[in-house]
């Protein structure tokens, strides 16, 4: 198998060009939320080409309003070189207020979409200095790549300040290089210097686990106890792993008894409040019903639930919380015909209430769409 090794290079953030433009997009999802300092609100997603592809980029937008409305592009990531994609791409705010930019890079020859998600290409980020000035004066620092695999989901800062990534060796048949096996999984990389340094920790074995490996998609959550719990996706829904040493090492992976899921990315975060928040899709079996859910005993039980979104072919939650208590939960819905991505605001009382009762509150609120597939086609035809 053929790697273009280019994918190793930064590629800058630019302006939106001629490839970005949104009569163009016709495949996107998997987004990201994050919230600036001065309430600015920013999303993320990956679009370009048809579907999962070596045309993928990713892209930003911004809210002033507090998400009623939102820019188109303001800044994109797009490899220059043809065999290599961005895509899979989050947003966090670092304790000490910077603010980062996630994506993968991926790489391949001729033989297929999935070679664009080699491994090595790996995870990088940049961070924007000054989220709360005009986006057309944004700046951004020079990419840095800080490991192998894949991340989509934030980082989580442990009891001790240690930043616990969450980045992707996939395994099996996923695995595209016999290098990278004795260290794929669901890793957790970590910097104990504010960013400055990032290294793998520890790693859940994805080789046998309970429900199929596929994608992993993790996410860490630190108990109460100090235990860390690692939710999996895997082909049956969600796994669970734990570890008693901070990461270093971790239980055989097995399936969930309290979290569910159809083969697809949750989101789960500890709020100020000291409840865990959990989106997720209240189906074994289809990505629909895209609910929100709170646990007061560190996730033993999830009796709160407020439905965000009933439709099927919703996926890929992400949020965030604001200093007031406000939650922006982001999902996408549809991508191959119309790549619609929606915000919902909400508060834990609505979540509490089973639905909206605080005056602010709204559910799907569009950030952005996309053109049709079959659409867009039908135009590249004519």
């Amino acid at each position: 198998m053929n790697f273009t090794y280019v994918s190793l290079d930064p590629v800058p953030v630019t302006k939106p060009g001629a490839h970005s433009a949104k009569e163009l997009r016709s495949h996107q999802g998997i987004p990201g939320i994050e919230r600036s300092a001065s309430g600015r609100l920013f999303a993320v997603w990956y679009a370009g080409g048809i579907t999962e592809c070596r045309e993928n980029y990713v892209m930003m937008v911004v809210s002033d309003d507090n998400g009623a409305t939102w820019s188109d592009a303001v800044a994109v990531i797009d490899p220059p070189h043809p065999d290599v994609r961005a895509f899979d791409s989050t947003l966090w705010v670092a304790p000490d207020g910077r603010f980062y930019w996630f994506w993968a890079q991926g790489c391949g020859g001729k033989d297929g979409t999935w070679e664009n998600c080699d491994g090595i290409a790996g995870v990088w980020c940049t961070v924007l200095e000054n989220p709360d000035d005009d986006p057309e004066q944004f700046r951004f620092t020079l990419p840095r790549r800080i490991s192998n695999g894949i991340m989509m989901n934030k980082p989580t800062v442990l009891s001790d300040g240690t930043w616990a990534l969450p980045c992707s060796v996939w395994t099996g048949d996923y695995l595209k290089h016999e290098s990278l096996g004795v260290v794929s999984g669901a890793m957790m990389v970590v910097s104990t210097d504010n960013g400055e340094h990032f290294e793998v920790r520890g790693r859940v074995d994805m080789s046998r686990v309970e429900g199929g490996a596929i994608f992993d998609e993790h996410m860490f959550v630190e108990l109460r106890a100090g235990r860390i719990v690692c939710y999996i996706r895997v082909k049956k829904g969600i796994a669970e792993s734990v570890s008693s040493d901070g990461g270093r090492s971790w239980s055989s992976p097995e399936l969930s008894k309290t979290v569910r899921g159809p083969n697809s990315r949750l989101f789960i975060r500890r709020l100020r409040s000291g409840r865990l928040l959990m989106v997720n899709n209240d189906s074994t079996v289809k990505r629909e019903k895209m609910t929100a859910y709170l646990s007061d005993d560190d996730g033993a039980t999830w009796p709160h639930h407020l439905l965000l979104d009933a439709r099927e072919q919703v996926s890929y939650p992400d949020g965030t919380e604001a200093p007031d208590g406000t939650l922006y939960l982001i999902h996408d819905f549809n991508r191959m015909n119309g790549g619609y991505i929606l915000m919902s605001r909400i508060t834990e009382a609505d979540i509490l209430a089973g639905t909206p009762v605080s005056p602010d509150s709204a559910l799907c609120l569009e950030v952005g769409h996309s053109i049709p597939v079959e659409l867009f086609l039908e135009k590249c035809r004519k």
